[in-house]
């Protein structure tokens, strides 16, 4: 009877040690869902900042073509000038 008590005393530590290491295991793979997560936001808020400069980029440079054209149009018009 005692082998019999021994073996079940041997089990119930070891299923006691594996809920010990499964519920370490969980914690750390709730860590790093948390990790990965807070990763997921940085990456969204810096595309999101990203095509905000692109965007802004587009801008700078349509008004730079506009105004580089009115000048160019503006030198055409006046034509030729004397040298001084």
């Amino acid at each position: 009877r005692s082998t019999a008590l021994d073996n079940i005393l041997a089990s119930n530590n070891l299923l006691f040690l594996l809920l010990l290491e499964y519920a370490a295991i969980n914690s750390m793979l709730d860590q790093i869902s948390s990790c990965l997560d807070h990763l997921e936001e940085k990456n969204d808020h810096l595309h999101a900042c990203l095509k905000e400069l692109l965007e802004s980029n587009r801008q700078t440079r349509l008004e730079f073509q506009q105004q580089s054209e009115q000048h160019s149009m503006g030198a055409d018009m006046q034509g030729p000038q004397p040298p001084v």
